[in-house]
């Protein structure tokens, strides 16, 4: 699967979709930074995506970058809400949550 969408890529045919699709095999075999910069690049090219800024926070997250993850979040949160995907927007919230809750307090810049 990665490999085919990998072709697809290098076909010249890049998308939002494309690259969160090739984020989710990346991450799927572990191979997280890979992961991470395709869903930059996914919202990059559609800054609306809010299911892409989820999974950015929680790939970020999983390295370890919990600033990143914070900003990701959040950003998923601001562009649920504009959208009006209530869904989403809770999803994002809980998870941003479960976050703040496991970091040791004063170790990271994490916004109310």
């Amino acid at each position: 699967m990665k490999q085919q969408l990998m072709n697809i890529l290098n076909s010249g045919r890049d998308s939002a979709l494309l690259r969160f699709s090739l984020a989710k095999a990346f991450a799927a075999s572990g191979e997280l930074p890979e992961a991470v910069r395709h869903l930059q690049e996914a919202v990059r090219q559609k800054p609306d995506y809010s299911a892409a800024w989820a999974e950015l926070g929680l790939n970020l997250l999983r390295l370890g970058d919990n600033d990143g993850a914070t900003a990701a979040l959040l950003k998923g949160i601001t562009v649920a809400t504009a959208q009006g995907d209530a869904q989403v927007r809770r999803q994002l919230e809980v998870r941003l949550r479960r976050m703040r809750s496991q970091l040791p307090k004063g170790c990271c810049r994490v916004p109310s």
